[in-house]
């Protein structure tokens, strides 16, 4: 029996799933069951909520106890939400056999470091975005303790090219894959004349400074569109205060279909992060404008540690000549990447890994 296990769901006020855990549950449940493999999922209750519908590649569903709110930000609410996750953690590491953790932060190799032993009768593999801690003056004690934390654990699973992880036995494989069943319509889609800014309105992405690039953008410049969840209101509410003509904002939670939908149709696909605090990450956004045959602007650190095409910047107010640039040459780059991000290089990690 194999276990896979996301202990962070994120949800809004609603109980929905924010975010792509659904999405890469699904990808990753669905190739297993391929393989002839039984799964046992164990999750936050969002996740096993955003699964209606496409939950019988799994033999039993276990919910977590807690969901993590993406309201609130306060002191108290913090270390609450920590104390959730580690209970989650705890329950999830009772399970036998191999434990497949797709999503961790560092809280998990906190709670590997202080509390679990490792054992004949558990294999734990995991799944790493990024494996930079940003904590100022803490920051090398953070390291340390993740370092110290992955000798606890079987495999270790990179999405990040490049970017090996000091491990014994780790491989790479994208966190999200091409397929072509699924990305072909989007990829056929008709483009306007549109930017999309999509996915988690964090504080890590400089939306302000996004908007001050249009404010000095010609007015036939093309639209740009701001959806996705702000975890700010406040802000939210001071950016629509004084938007320029050609952006239009959504502060909401976006169905798969819709968000998608916005993404094929743009001609390209704006991810400001602040790399100040995004060292070291990979990004399902910037992933998904690939594979929906958008492309995507984004700082130049970003795409070079990611080794993806794009358009890149090193300051914001580059991107308005940017997009006259030929898109051609960005495109023709793409065809590489379906092949080698595909579905099955990554059947085959996970057979191997996993099975």
């Amino acid at each position: 029996m194999l276990t896979m296990c996301d202990y962070y769901g994120m949800c809004d006020e609603d109980g929905r799933c924010v975010g792509h855990p659904v999405k890469v549950t699904e990808e990753y449940g669905r190739i297993l069951k391929s393989l002839g493999t039984e799964i046992k999922l164990v999750c936050s209750p969002c996740i096993a909520k955003g699964l209606a519908g496409s939950d019988d590649m799994f033999s039993e569903i276990f919910k977590l106890p807690y969901d993590i709110l993406i309201t609130g930000n306060g002191i108290f609410k913090r270390i609450v939400d920590k104390l959730k996750l580690f209970r989650n953690i705890r329950i999830a590491l009772k399970n036998k056999g191999t434990i497949f953790f797709y999503q961790v932060d560092f809280f998990f190799f906190l709670f590997l470091k202080m509390f679990y032993r490792r054992s004949a009768d558990r294999k734990i593999v995991i799944l790493i975005y990024h494996q930079d801690f940003t904590g100022g003056r803490l920051s090398g004690v953070l390291f340390k303790i993740y370092e110290s934390a992955l000798r606890k654990v079987d495999t270790v699973i990179y999405t990040q090219k490049g970017a090996e992880v000091s491990h014994d036995n780790t491989v790479w494989m994208p966190d999200f894959i091409y397929r072509v069943d699924e990305y072909e319509k989007y990829r056929k889609a008709l483009k306007t004349d549109s930017v999309v800014c999509l996915g988690s309105m964090s504080r890590y992405k400089q939306i302000e400074e996004l908007v001050d690039v249009w404010r000095m953008l010609p007015t036939d410049s093309p639209k740009l569109i701001i959806a996705g969840r702000f975890d700010d209101t406040n802000r939210y509410k001071k950016l629509c205060g004084n938007l320029p003509q050609n952006v239009t904002m959504k502060n909401e939670v976006l169905s798969y279909e819709e968000y998608m939908k916005l993404m094929s149709e743009a001609k390209y696909s704006i991810l400001p992060y602040d790399m100040n605090q995004y060292k070291n990450r990979t990004s399902g956004v910037l992933l998904e404008s690939i594979y929906c045959g958008v492309i995507p602007i984004a700082p130049e650190e970003l795409l070079n540690q990611n080794m993806l095409p794009g358009l890149g910047y090193k300051n914001m107010s580059e991107i308005g000549d940017l997009m006259k640039i030929s898109s051609e040459a960005i495109t023709n780059k793409f065809q590489s990447i379906y092949e080698e991000y595909g579905l099955e290089y990554a059947t085959g990690v996970l057979k191997d890994v996993l099975t």
